[in-house]
């Protein structure tokens, strides 16, 4: 129990998204490459400023320091930690119908939206997606041609987590339907016993266990008939997944967009390269890459907790969402909202997330990277035939490599022939989606228009 006290800062702050306390221990390339397409930053008051923190590459903090700083990590009241686990146990579902239940259009219909929960099955076993689904109340075209924007997250989130987007995203001529999945054994989908184990089994098979449910997915919402209506918006290691995704169903696509949000996997950093700051890097200890490859996280330490899971969880979340607050109290249900709704998928029963030490070692580099995959030589032929169009997305604090973006959008534009372009989004680490939600939806929307 000590030595995973030891890793919860340090992981649970930089696996899932902004650190507790910054330590930019790599940045990518300059920010001034890519921040021209993305100059109209909207202004931010000062206090959002102080609130978001560089992010960093998950690293080990020194138990002495966290120790010391202990009666500030995890802010939340004792008696509502208790409460959360009491009401956990009773109805998990409550977590996630109380979080849609602050969009105005859930659970009773806007004057422009209605929206509601759907479980699609996608496997033999009665597995299921679930789903959150946004309609236009007066759809201007058939249902068969409606356009279709897919919200898919990353390692240890949840459809949640997008909330400003699917609040704030308009359903541009009430021709747009929005879905936000939960994947497979993450959120509040089916968590089956995940059937893999690190280094035993194959990458390769525990991406296509991933990608077989998705494809189900697409399949039984109707979604393939025309691909070319279809755009995805991937974050972290949700990126990862759905780019590998277009390798294996290159002859039935599911989609013709793919927006890459802060992805994860895409390459290694070239530590001989001096721009990386490599002199801040340190490698990760032993016993954290043995913790890492076990699948033993900060998740872990949460469900164990018990009644003070709720508590350890605000170590992360009353930081990460704080900003949803800015001065509002008005917002201050929704932010509880997004805490507890935190708190339940953490403790849930691990499933999905043990794709993580398949996917990157210790420290965030991928085993595999997705330029090696994919949009490598001979790899990249599945490609070379297809007409998609890539978007890639990073926050201007981000811990995510935007070199490694870059370089496949280029190849992608000189090789391919492939429409593909990078974008900086200001003000933003890892989390761009909810950092600044408001430049982020401008993006989409602008990618929405360009849908014919």
């Amino acid at each position: 129990m000590k030595v995973r006290f030891l890793t919860f800062k340090s992981t649970l702050s930089s696996i899932i998204g902004r650190p507790l306390k910054g330590l930019q221990l790599l940045t990518g390339a300059n920010s001034s490459i890519t921040r021209s397409e993305s100059d109209e930053s909207p202004e931010r008051d000062g206090t959002e400023e102080r609130i978001l923190r560089t992010p960093s590459a998950p690293t080990a903090i020194p138990l002495r320091e966290i120790i010391y700083k202990v009666p500030g990590l995890f802010p939340r009241p004792l008696e509502d930690s208790v409460k959360d686990f009491r009401d956990f146990t009773k109805n998990e579902d409550v977590f996630q119908t109380e979080l849609l239940e602050t969009l105005p259009f859930y659970p009773n219909p806007s004057k422009y939206k209605k929206s509601k929960l759907i479980k699609t099955v996608v496997d033999d076993d009665g597995n299921y997606i679930n789903e959150f689904c946004i309609y236009p109340q007066k759809p201007s075209v058939p249902e068969t041609e409606l356009k279709h924007l897919v919200f898919i997250h990353g390692y240890g989130a949840g459809l949640g987590f997008f909330i400003k987007n699917l609040e704030d995203i308009p359903l541009l001529d009430n021709e747009w339907c929005i879905h936000a999945i939960d994947l497979p054994g993450y959120g509040f989908s089916s968590r089956p016993k995940f059937p893999f184990e690190y280094p035993k089994d194959n990458l390769h098979t525990v991406q296509d266990w991933f990608h077989e449910r998705i494809h189900t997915w697409f399949n039984k919402r109707n979604l393939l008939h025309k691909p070319d209506k279809n755009i995805v918006v991937a974050h972290s290691l949700g990126s990862y997944l759905m780019a590998l995704y277009l390798q294996k169903y290159k002859e039935s696509p599911s989609f013709k967009k793919l927006v890459l949000c802060s992805p994860a996997g895409v390459s290694n950093r070239d530590f001989d390269n001096t721009t990386a700051e490599v002199g801040k890097w340190k490698p990760p200890p032993w016993w954290y890459v043995k913790l890492w490859d076990r699948n033993i996280s900060p998740f872990t330490l949460v469900r164990n907790a018990r009644q003070l899971g709720s508590k350890i969880t605000s170590g992360w979340s009353y930081r990460r969402f704080k900003h949803i607050l800015n001065g509002d109290p008005g917002q201050s249900r929704r932010f509880e909202a997004l805490h507890r709704y935190a708190y339940s998928i953490f403790n849930k029963r691990g499933s999905g997330e043990y794709l993580l030490s398949f996917a990157l070692r210790c420290g965030g580099e991928p085993r595999l990277p997705l330029e090696e995959q994919l949009f490598n030589g001979e790899n990249s032929k599945v490609l070379k035939n297809s007409n998609y169009e890539w978007v890639w997305l990073y926050g201007n604090d981000d811990w995510m490599d935007v070199d490694g973006g870059l370089r496949v959008s280029k190849y992608l534009n000189e090789k391919l022939g492939q429409k593909s372009n990078v974008f900086i989004v200001p003000h933003a680490g890892h989390h761009l989606y909810l950092d600044n939600y408001t430049f982020f939806n401008k993006i989409l929307v602008k990618e929405m228009q360009n849908v014919k």
